[in-house]
């Protein structure tokens, strides 16, 4: 990822269209994580434009990048996450003592 195309991208205004690529690219993450996050309810907010295209917008980007949008999907799983790793560690101390 080149740092003039970074810099491009967050210098644009909060009422720009990125495409899912560009989304991506914004917030550093890659492609598929970015779609996994959608396919599950979860990270940034998204709009479809028509049956196949999906944009996101830059004010919605920053707001997901800031952690201010962190929506009831994101809680759950991160919620569901941290629950799965006390259970591990709980485990790991009762097979140890």
């Amino acid at each position: 990822m080149e740092t003039n195309l970074l810099a491009e991208l967050h210098s644009l205004p909060d009422e720009a269209l990125l495409t899912a690529d560009e989304a991506a690219q914004f917030l550093r993450l890659k492609y598929t994580t970015l779609a996994w996050y959608r396919c599950q309810g979860v990270g940034p907010k998204f709009s479809r434009v028509g049956p196949k295209l999906i944009r996101y917008r830059v004010a919605d980007l920053r707001e997901y990048a800031s952690g201010q949008s962190m929506g009831d999907g994101v809680q759950r799983a991160a919620q569901a996450a941290l629950a799965g790793r006390r259970r591990a560690a709980s485990l790991r101390k009762k097979s140890e003592g």
